[in-house]
């Protein structure tokens, strides 16, 4: 998976942000081979970079680098939402709202029970939400609606035959809200 440079510069600014989790005693596998788990680490930080920019790009089909074809996307108080072309419709349909601008931002990912093909973590996101612009005064669009979320995802990982890691799994739990979440319903007219 080829990812832009400036994505590859930004991951690498907030790997420090990484906290690596293994229950086993100091001379397990984990620690031994630390330099493969921060290397799983920094791919897992790359995913997770790619699942925030394909949501506020609106490019979902970005979002077939990320999930494994048969993913589960799970949340409290809902079923889950099972394969790629599911989640895909998922997100196309939560995020159809042309006029509403995203912006996900992740961090403390915690990376625990590494193996060569598999892995999980834990991170938090600020997801904010902006409905449509009011007005322009110098060139700036002011918007008077907004939203933000605060949110909990557990992902497990594999990686695949050609050494890509993609979720395979994540739940995702909703920490708080602030603001108007009825920004996520679809605009009139859609």
């Amino acid at each position: 998976m080829q990812f832009p440079t400036l994505l590859i510069l930004s991951s690498l600014l907030s790997i420090t942000s990484f906290t690596t989790i293994n229950a086993a005693p100091l001379t397990s596998r984990a620690v031994r081979d630390s330099t493969d788990d921060a290397t799983t680490l920094a791919a897992i930080n790359q995913l997770l970079a790619l699942f925030s920019q394909s949501l506020d790009n609106k490019d979902f089909e970005a979002l077939r680098d990320v999930y494994t074809e048969d993913a589960v996307l799970g949340g409290e108080g809902s079923p889950p939402t099972v394969g790629i072309e599911a989640i895909l419709d998922f997100y196309t349909t939560t995020f159809q709202n042309e006029s509403l601008i995203t912006e996900h931002t992740s961090d403390t990912v915690l990376g625990s029970n590494f193996t060569e093909t598999t892995a999980s973590s834990t991170s938090y996101a600020n997801v904010y939400y902006f409905g449509p612009a009011v007005f322009e005064r110098g060139g700036v669009l002011f918007r008077n609606d907004s939203a933000q979320f605060r949110e909990k995802f557990s992902n497990d990982y594999t990686r695949g035959a050609d050494g890509n890691w993609k979720i395979s799994r994540q739940d995702l739990t909703i920490l708080s809200l602030e603001g108007n979440a009825g920004l996520l319903r679809p605009a009139p007219g859609s």
